[in-house]
């Protein structure tokens, strides 16, 4: 069970206690906190609500975000939960948090090629609210990989990588290494999952940013970045890029003289650098309990 993304894990864990027993009545007003909150979560309240009674003796933090996914709206059909999942990019520089909150918890980590990153980053900028700008998106890129890099080394069993184009050339292959790291069947049918995506995502916002999911897998995703961006730029996200993205699958493809690498490191890296500083502040702030607590107080007061 995936909820659509909702950073309400975050938002309980700054606003509320997560190591004393709850009781129903901070449950329920935790609720009500989310339902007017600034990402709303379309679940079904009546019985989250009587879960919450029913579970009065044994409340906690882990429980109650359980019986939040579980009480989550969806329009596929579930015959059996065995694994709750969240899938949210904004999680990425939480991870320490979540190990915290859910010591088993287990990550997958979907790396794409940097450029064609960019390129979807370019595409999608007005929805994402994203200036689509290439040495912002590429420091983006590298910070939220070394970020994730970091907790994997040290919990290697915890985390799996799944390579997007490994993933668009053969799906099945993927998905069935994928599902016996979580410790799931494999069903041939989740190959399907574009069927019936116009009527889950109703929103046209929503529409408009994730049309690819109402489409089977397309390997004109791959490398699209060779029509779409301008050699001269390709060139300087590989040298900004280091050896990272070599570490994770793509190897370098051109052949740069050492002047002209460093004429680009000095003409470029302030800019990338510019770019990670709204990210850098996140992964600051998300270790301050107290700043975050109050950023979302104030967040709930002016909705």
């Amino acid at each position: 069970m995936i909820p659509l993304e909702s950073r309400f894990v975050q938002f309980l864990y700054y606003k509320y206690p997560i190591k004393r027993r709850w009781t129903t009545e901070t449950a329920t007003r935790a609720i009500g906190e989310l339902e007017c909150g600034f990402e709303p979560l379309n679940f079904h309240r009546d019985h989250l609500q009587e879960q919450i009674e029913n579970h009065a003796s044994d409340l906690s933090f882990e429980r109650i975000c359980k019986l939040i996914y579980l009480n989550t709206r969806s329009e596929f059909k579930k015959d059996e939960i065995s694994v709750l999942g969240d899938k949210n990019p904004r999680y990425t520089f939480f991870i320490p948090q979540l190990l915290r909150l859910f010591p088993k918890a287990k990550f997958i980590h979907l790396v794409r090629d940097y450029r064609d990153n960019i390129v979807s980053i370019q595409r999608a900028g007005k929805l994402i609210k994203e200036s689509g700008n290439t040495y912002f998106s590429m420091g983006r890129w590298i910070l939220y990989n070394r970020f994730v890099l970091k907790y994997q080394k040290k919990y290697p069993d915890q985390f799996f990588r799944v390579q997007f184009e490994e993933l668009i050339r053969d799906p099945g292959a993927m998905l069935k290494k994928l599902c016996a790291f979580l410790e799931l069947d494999y069903h041939p049918g989740v190959l399907d999952y574009h069927k019936g995506m116009g009527k889950y995502y109703r929103e046209e916002g929503f529409s408009a940013l994730h049309q690819s999911l109402q489409t089977p897998f397309d390997l004109s995703k791959i490398g699209e970045w060779e029509r779409e961006l301008p050699r001269r730029r390709a060139i300087r996200c590989e040298i900004l890029g280091g050896r990272l993205p070599e570490r994770i699958g793509y190897p370098p493809k051109f052949n740069i003289t050492l002047l002209r690498r460093i004429g680009i490191k000095l003409a470029f890296y302030p800019l990338m650098l510019l770019g990670q500083i709204r990210f850098l502040l996140k992964i600051l702030f998300y270790r301050w309990r107290p700043v975050m607590r109050m950023a979302y107080g104030l967040l709930l007061k002016v909705k």
